[in-house]
């Protein structure tokens, strides 16, 4: 047997198929390649802001701070179910949307 033969356990839940896994772990690895895009952007957004504020008002109020400090929150509140164990979205709340779905269907 290889490691794709044997089911996977994750926040409880036992998947079934190679193919489940395989699935899982390619979401896994697009979440964390978007995320280090965000990352990147907030950087270079980052650096954008203190640039400007050097050009136009050197030694004066550091007023991109405020901007860089807002984005970064938002960027490690984006990066929380990424990183973490927990998924952002749970098989139960997927369930039931489809139940919903095929209700209304």
């Amino acid at each position: 047997m290889n490691h794709l033969e044997h089911p996977i356990t994750t926040e409880g839940n036992t998947m079934s198929t190679p193919n489940e896994s395989y699935e899982l772990a390619r979401r896994h690895v697009i979440a964390k390649t978007v995320y280090k895009g965000v990352v990147g952007l907030w950087l270079l957004l980052a650096v954008f802001q203190v640039a400007i504020w050097y050009f136009t008002t050197p030694g004066g109020y550091f007023w991109p701070i405020w901007p860089i400090l807002g984005t970064l929150i938002a960027a490690v509140v984006a990066g929380i179910p990424t990183y973490s164990r927990r998924p952002a979205i749970s098989d139960s709340r997927i369930e039931a949307e489809l139940a919903r779905m095929r209700r209304n269907n």
